[in-house]
């Protein structure tokens, strides 16, 4: 779930109790049941946020300079904390699917959701695609 009215952040629910991305994976790390799920999610986490924290003070950097000093700040600086915003966003994105995955496995009792598969096969009638759930 989303919540935010300028800024959107991801918010889960557990016994309505509202978490963000870092208290239900340390929520995850208690469980042992959990432990296929939140080494992918642990690592995602870390770096999208290194690469975050990284591109915030990138970014401030040379913005401060120009604020302080009438000198030429080094913009370089900024557009390396650009790469490094950039970067960070596809993290983030698989630290979110990684945590629904296991929030449903969690929510389920531990038991894996059969996932969708499709296939070419051939029967009596002839050539299909075969789709399996």
């Amino acid at each position: 779930m989303t919540k935010g009215v300028l800024f959107k952040k991801d918010v889960y629910v557990r016994c309505d109790v509202e978490m963000t991305g870092e208290q239900l994976l340390k929520l995850f790390l208690k469980d042992p049941n959990m432990n296929s799920y939140t080494k992918p999610m642990a690592l995602n986490y870390a770096a999208g946020s290194v690469f975050g924290a990284a591109a915030g003070l990138l970014i401030t950097l040379p913005l401060i300079d120009e604020l302080r000093d009438s000198s030429d700040p080094n913009w370089t600086l900024a557009y390396i904390g650009a790469g490094c915003l950039a970067a960070s966003i596809p993290f983030k994105i698989a630290f979110k699917k990684k945590a629904r995955k296991a929030i449903a496995y969690y929510n389920s009792g531990y038991k894996e959701a059969p996932g969708v598969s499709m296939k070419l096969g051939i029967n009596n009638n002839g050539l299909g695609l075969v789709m399996n759930f």
